[in-house]
């Protein structure tokens, strides 16, 4: 065969092959954005869930996609899966090589740093929020942006809990759906709203249908909380109709309650009433005076005040100042409009769930806008119809930097109920998916009464040393050449706790999905069995140190710190030193600083009577690869051998009598 001939062979084959492979490409980009459409027609109309597996499909044709792997993250923040949603916004920074971030995803900062706002994570939204002022142009992004930073500021200015003890009512109340909202009856009956469904299995899945909200009831016996029952008065559960809202006004023998359903893509709420007379309870009737198929009318409270009745409600009805506003109506006349109860309570936001204490003349309700940790808060003003002191927040740990609403009160400032989606132990997959229903009482003793008391774990010198506490690149005060820090490590381990996320991210970059999924479950171990364990021993060490200084005997820990290869020998001692002296700090905070008058006390042998013993080996011991270019040392962050030498290791606890 000539050479010719050769050449031209290898050129139509390679023709072919190109052709094939383009083909290829071509149908899988087909597939993928067939797969896109399909996902967002499903956000369009509300169905979250199943929009992300739509966008999960299309990501099996095109896994570097930054568009899908940003959509993933809007799905799981539409369904308050937070944690979920924070792993792929940040996935979408650091898959991105190329593209101008900002202009291709004008809301990723922003909506990257509410998710860290509600997984606790401040310091990094912050870092978020002020990235996307200095790139983005989009003025009412700014707007928002500069609101959310007020907001983490207000956080921090009010990171602190008042004594309060919270209580989830338990799985005879709660289950893995949402429970909403909570009226209790005559002291003993906790009416509130649950879901509906029934199961079909096919082929060994597990399909719900006929999905809906109803109103159960509990019976209530001090702490105790009967199974609960799907409330029987009259027809105000209808089937195949979404039920909630249910209040009660005992004066009247009225339920006053919520019917929803979807009309264009959007959930609207009507309210509806029935009395109870002769033994008997009405046919469910609307609410005449705010009867609208335009708009959502719910959350009716009755409140009666100096001679006066008035409902209170929730509404997005024009001319609010926002998305849900609370308004009231006077029950008295009949021919009564709507009074929006103005900007003091009202924002540009979501106003919702009021709930009236007549007692103190107290409303007390949920807002997204107003200063607060996170999603919805609960907040209280003083007042009547439209004249209402400044709002106050309940603060922590009624609410949490998730979403907090439904307040009902017992009594102001000592007992109530609410609703919210912080994590529970119903919750597996999606951790803050689902809504439970929580007392709070301040007057309970410090010891819980319903909790299960499990037996303490006892720390024995012998079985569980040495102790390792790992810190993140850098970490304590990166950059410093100082071999001495004012970080405690509780800060240390919190601080690197929340960045889990991020590692996820780094670790799965550029793998397909079941090697990403190996990295993904490699870094979770490690939060889980190495960060958080070490850290949970060390309070055990503590506990064991305490008593045998309060028994008269005297003691000394060594403490060696380690570093990866990333820095240079001399800064890597100094931040060896560092870690060590961050985790002697946290040992003289620890409970209240029980233990600091020890490291001041000196005993007999000229040694403090609680003495550490620092060893700073720095990168001495480090194997890691030594990475040379930038993108080697960002790379080398996220290794999982880096991840194992950055720590310090307590190898010592000794006793000197």
């Amino acid at each position: 065969m000539s050479n010719i001939l050769k050449r031209n062979t290898i050129i139509c084959f390679l023709i072919i092959v190109f052709g094939l492979l383009s083909n290829d490409v071509f149908a899988q980009e087909k597939y993928a954005k067939e797969y896109e459409k399909q996902g967002d027609r499903a956000m369009q109309k509300g169905q979250y869930s199943q929009a992300l597996d739509y966008y999960s499909l299309g990501r099996r044709f095109l896994k570097q996609n930054l568009t899908l792997i940003y959509k993933c993250g809007e799905a799981c923040l539409a369904m308050k899966d937070y944690d979920k949603a924070e792993f792929w916004y940040q996935k979408v920074l650091i898959e991105n090589d190329t593209l101008n971030i900002n202009q291709a995803f004008p809301y990723l900062y922003l909506h990257l740093a509410q998710s860290s706002i509600h997984n606790g994570n401040i310091i990094q939204a912050q870092s978020f929020l002020n990235t996307c002022l200095i790139d983005c142009n989009d003025i009412n992004i700014r707007k928002e942006c500069k609101r959310e930073l007020e907001r983490i500021d207000w956080i921090i200015d009010n990171d602190k809990a008042k004594r309060c003890v919270i209580t989830n009512l338990g799985n005879n109340v709660n289950d893995e759906t949402s429970q909403l909202g909570s009226f209790v009856l005559k002291d003993s009956i906790l009416i509130f709203t649950s879901t509906s469904y029934k199961t079909k299995i096919s082929d060994g899945d597990t399909f719900f249908t006929d999905i809906y909200n109803q109103i159960y009831y509990s019976f209530k016996d001090e702490d105790y909380y009967t199974p609960a029952r799907k409330l029987d008065w009259g027809k105000i559960n209808k089937p195949k109709t979404n039920c909630s809202d249910l209040f009660f006004d005992s004066v009247s023998a009225t339920a006053y309650f919520t019917y929803s359903k979807e009309r264009n893509n959007k959930k609207i709420s009507a309210i509806y009433y029935t009395t109870y007379n002769n033994g008997k309870w009405s046919k469910p009737q609307i609410f005449k005076p705010l009867e609208d198929k335009n708009y959502s009318y719910c959350h009716p409270v009755i409140a009666r005040n100096q001679g006066e009745t008035y409902m209170f409600f929730s509404s997005d009805r024009p001319g609010g100042y926002g998305q849900m506003d609370i308004w009231c109506l006077d029950m008295n006349n009949t021919n009564a409009q709507p009074k929006n109860l103005g900007s003091t309570i009202n924002t540009f936001g979501n106003e919702i769930t009021p709930y009236y204490y007549v007692d103190e003349e107290e409303l007390y309700f949920a807002s997204d806008t107003h200063k607060g940790f996170g999603g919805f808060d609960i907040f209280r003003s003083v007042g009547w119809k439209e004249r209402w002191t400044s709002v106050e927040n309940l603060m922590q740990p009624i609410n949490s930097s998730y979403n907090d609403m439904y307040p009902f009160i017992v009594d102001s400032d000592i007992e109530g109920y609410f609703t919210s989606n912080r994590p529970s132990d119903n919750n597996k997959g999606n951790k803050t998916c689902c809504n439970d229903i929580y007392r709070f009482n301040s007057e309970e003793p410090e010891e819980p009464t319903i909790q299960t008391i499990v037996k303490k774990q006892e720390f024995n010198p012998a079985f569980d040393l040495p102790i390792a506490l790992y810190f993140h690149n850098d970490s304590p005060d990166a950059g410093s050449e100082l071999p001495v820090t004012e970080e405690s490590y509780m800060n240390c381990y919190k601080n690197y706790s929340l960045l889990q996320n991020q590692y996820k991210a780094a670790r799965s970059k550029g793998l397909d999905d079941s090697l990403a999924n190996r990295e993904i479950k490699e870094v979770e171990k490690f939060f889980e069995e190495k960060l958080k364990k070490g850290y949970d021993k060390l309070s055990l060490a503590l506990e064991y140190i305490q008593k045998k200084l309060e028994n008269g005997e005297n003691i000394s820990i060594q403490i060696r710190g380690y570093c990866s290869s990333l820095f240079e020998t001399g800064y890597n001692y100094n931040l060896a030193e560092r870690r060590i002296v961050s985790v002697e700090n946290y040992i003289k905070q620890w409970n209240n600083g029980i233990l600091k008058p020890y490291t001041e006390q000196m005993a007999k042998d000229g040694k403090p009577r609680l003495e550490t013993i620092h060893l700073a080996i720095g990168k001495l011991e480090s194997t890691s690869p030594n990475p040379e270019t930038l993108q080697e040392k960002r790379q080398s962050v996220f290794l999982q051998q880096s991840m194992e030498e950055r720590r310090i290791e307590i190898k010592l606890i000794q006793t000197r009598n």
